[in-house]
């Protein structure tokens, strides 16, 4: 775990200036609602998984067709797969140009990715298959109870350095619709802000965010997605 959903949604207030309050003080309503935030959240973290994806494990359920798998829900990539009875690692097949020969019914150690399956070019029916992954981070899920949100878990698991950009991203995502609808009614601050229809306070905040959110990324190495390229 590296942060819950208390503290990110305290930092996305923070960024928003967004702290459910009414001008003098008293308690009123968020201006973005939590289901938004999570929204936008979710999002973000969906493409974290290009710079930084999680590791994951798990052992295939081979079907009836003896070879393939089912690929779990939160796959990107292959990492590498290993086949325990002939305690060896299969070798990841680069898929052919179209008019190559391929033999339907072959026996060799290649494995390849489509269609949300694992495919092997040989039966694997007795062998029990690890799959080594890289996956997308497990998303922040609620539930709906008239007016308010229950969320199933306050835990958020993804890397310590990426909460500060997701915060940012999260942000810039809210801002962004409202943005787009103050430059088409030519809202603005003062008088002298409105030199175009998108001279706003909010299409700069929004910006200012995904500038961070790329400063942020751009200062940590990318994982290296050593192994099977396949997708």
């Amino acid at each position: 775990m590296s942060t819950t959903w208390d503290e990110v949604n305290e930092q996305l207030s923070i960024f928003m200036d967004d702290d459910g309050l009414t001008a003098s003080g008293d308690e009123g309503e968020f201006e973005y609602s939590q289901q938004q935030r999570i929204a936008a959240w979710n999002q973000a973290q969906h493409l974290l998984v290009s710079h930084t994806p999680r590791e994951c494990f798990v052992e295939l359920v081979i079907n009836s067709d003896e070879r393939s798998a089912e690929l779990p829900d939160d796959f990107y990539k292959v990492r590498s797969v290993y086949l325990t009875d002939d305690q060896r690692w299969s070798t990841p097949m680069r898929l052919p140009v179209p008019g190559a020969i391929r033999y339907e019914n072959g026996e060799s150690n290649l494995h390849w990715t489509w269609g949300r399956r694992l495919l092997f070019e040989r039966t694997v029916q007795n062998s029990e298959v690890e799959l080594y992954y890289w996956g997308y981070w497990p998303k922040v899920t609620y539930r709906e109870n008239n007016d308010e949100v229950d969320l199933v878990a306050q835990e958020i698991t993804v890397p310590p350095w990426s909460v500060l950009a997701l915060c940012h991203l999260t942000a810039a995502t809210c801002l962004q619709p409202g943005a787009i609808q103050a430059a088409r009614i030519r809202q603005w601050n003062i008088k002298v802000d409105s030199g175009t229809p998108v001279d706003n306070a909010r299409a700069a905040q929004a910006w200012e965010h995904w500038k961070w959110w790329r400063e942020i990324l751009n200062s940590v190495p990318p994982k290296d997605l050593m192994g099977d390229y396949s997708h």
